[in-house]
């Protein structure tokens, strides 16, 4: 939420954008009035003068005009700046055989807030190599992954072995840890049940490329 506006004030700008995505027009003052349960026309009048006097809003017709409010490039930058979030670039992490892991804290991605789920922190590792093609993650894409102590059977995990992490589809076998390739030319790695230098990172919620 932008420092200058309050939190009803975003609430009001929040229902008139979702509002004119949806419907091409911006809401009437009753229609405002509905979505936020506000009984007085006068009281969403109220929030509307204000965002237009910080530059969130501008008339484009009479003051009695009907779906007369536009929005402006002010407000428009403040929802894109509201939506991002950083994720932190913590290093690369291989599809295929383990890597050690390189840790570089200088570099944050920014990216949607939508594009990820909420909950636990995420973070993004940079993918070196080819295991995972079949599940669409090539060499140079960038995984996020959400920490999470365990997985369940078959979900896309970072994983660290003896140090060297690695990503792969993770399953839970009697004889151990199977992290299978999404590369049919490619064989899993099978991980004792008694190592004791295994650590799941977290899951893969998401994957981001440059083009």
């Amino acid at each position: 939420m932008s420092e200058d506006l309050s939190a009803r004030q975003q609430q009001v700008l929040d229902v008139i954008v979702a509002w004119a995505d949806q419907h091409g027009v911006t809401p009437s003052y009753r229609e405002i009035g509905r979505q936020l349960g506000i009984k007085s026309t006068n009281g969403v009048s109220d929030h509307v003068g204000a965002l237009m006097r910080k530059g969130y809003l501008e008339r484009v017709g009479g003051a009695g005009a009907a779906r007369s409010l536009r929005l402006t490039g002010r407000a428009r930058t403040h929802l894109e700046e509201d939506r991002a979030v950083g994720v932190p670039l913590l290093g690369r992490i291989a599809a295929g055989v383990p890597i050690t892991a390189q840790e570089d804290h200088s570099r944050t991605l920014f990216v949607d807030r939508t594009m990820l789920p909420g909950g636990e922190a995420v973070f993004a590792l940079e993918v070196n190599g080819e295991s995972m093609i079949e599940d669409g993650i090539l060499d140079g894409d960038v995984v996020f992954i959400q920490r999470r102590g365990s997985v369940r059977n078959g979900d896309m995990a970072a994983v660290l072995v003896d140090g060297e992490a690695t990503v792969k589809r993770v399953y839970r076998e009697q004889g151990g840890l199977r992290l299978q390739p999404s590369n049919s030319g490619m064989q899993p790695i099978w991980v004792e049940p008694d190592a004791s230098e295994v650590e799941v990172l977290g899951h893969v919620v998401g994957v981001y490329r440059h083009l």
